[in-house]
């Protein structure tokens, strides 16, 4: 009886072996998961980290195929799998707009505090009583990873303590024009009643990337503008302003494509993700990543940028996304002077909710 025990065992044991071994070779030809001891529901480092030598612990992350758009010197770029979606017009991406707006709608109708935002906004467009007599803007330089010094703008309630706590959204504009609009719109001031800090940076107009070390590649995040941004946010972090998890990065047009770029090359450092879309040279992400909630706002068919530019960023964000935070698009018919009010302001409501619910700020009571 124990020599027919001991012989089941054993045909058992050779049997899994043989079962492992069968699943093993239908792997055959996939990619080969990156072995590391981190947790998965943590920041992990990017290929950028990865590449410049910033993680303490390298690896060689498995790329996404989204990278391809990308050719390399004297290589060959593969296809890129979601260049579908470039193709505005056919029924396989506006199925795509249909479902990612429904989802999206449903995520956003959940988050508190709309009502209070909403009313609030309305009170401000229409010439109700301001808060900006209890507002005070600090206009100060921040130094860049080259030690240039650029302007950046930071507003926030008077008698907010500098306790590294706040919660705080950055954008960014290029340095060869003015903002495009005041500092003090309805939008920051109502994210001020909320607690919130909100910076704007100058930032050089430069995407290529800073020449690289002798015998190293140029790397995405090197470039000159994303320097700028990382060192402005840093900058907010240092001066007792804001911590990463509750620094948000926001923006429109130009710094919403930046905030784009930022949040894939470096989603560890961003509590929460504000963008319009990015460009192609800036999707290279690694697989492992746990990226901040984000919410992309992009137009329906046109403008600048291009709303693909949104569409795929969203899409190899939801594919590449390893934890249980939203990445949500929102999809708006094209802005223009025959755009309601009311929808823009719908849009700010949805913006500001979203980061309020992400970043813990709450309007005073």
């Amino acid at each position: 009886m124990v020599r027919y025990r001991r012989r089941r065992r054993i045909c058992i044991a050779a049997g899994l072996a043989g079962l492992l071994a069968g699943c093993a070779g239908l792997r055959v030809g996939q990619p080969t998961p990156v072995p590391s001891g981190r947790r998965l529901d943590v920041p992990q480092p990017t290929a950028t980290q990865i590449g410049v030598g910033a993680n303490p612990n390298p690896s060689a992350p498995r790329m996404n195929p989204f990278v391809a758009q990308v050719k390399p010197p004297g290589g060959r770029a593969a296809a890129n799998p979601y260049a579908w979606l470039e193709d505005v017009h056919s029924s396989r991406t506006r199925h795509w707009i249909f479902m990612e707006n429904r989802k999206t709608a449903k995520a956003l109708a959940a988050l508190p505090q709309r009502a209070w935002i909403r009313s609030r906004l309305q009170q401000l467009r229409g010439g109700g009583p301001s808060v900006s007599d209890d507002v005070v803007v600090d206009r100060a330089f921040y130094l860049s990873s080259d030690g240039a010094r650029l302007p950046i703008e930071i507003a926030h309630r008077r008698g907010l303590g500098r306790d590294g706590n706040r919660p705080a959204l950055l954008t960014v504009y290029r340095a060869s024009g003015k903002p495009e609009r005041p500092l003090l719109e309805p939008f920051v001031l109502v994210w001020l009643q909320m607690g919130g800090v909100y910076a704007r940076a100058e930032v050089r107009n430069a995407l290529a990337p800073i020449p690289a070390p002798p015998g190293a590649a140029p790397q995405p995040a090197r470039s000159v503008a994303l320097s700028d941004l990382f060192a402005a946010g840093q900058s907010l972090i240092d001066h007792g302003y804001t911590r990463r998890a509750r620094l948000g990065i926001y923006g429109r047009d130009f710094g919403g494509l930046m905030a784009g770029a930022a949040v894939a090359l470096r989603p560890d450092f961003f509590g929460v993700a504000l963008p319009t879309g990015t460009w192609p040279q800036y999707r290279q992400i690694a697989s492992g990543n746990c990226f901040p909630p984000t919410l992309i706002v992009t137009a329906e068919r046109g403008g600048d940028p291009r709303p693909w530019q949104g569409y795929e960023l969203a899409a190899v964000l939801q594919a590449e996304q390893i934890c249980g935070r939203p990445i949500l698009i929102q999809v708006r018919p094209d802005e223009g002077p025959e755009e309601p009010m009311s929808v823009r302001r719908e849009g700010a409501v949805d913006q500001l909710a979203f980061a309020g619910k992400w970043l813990g700020a709450t309007p005073a009571r």
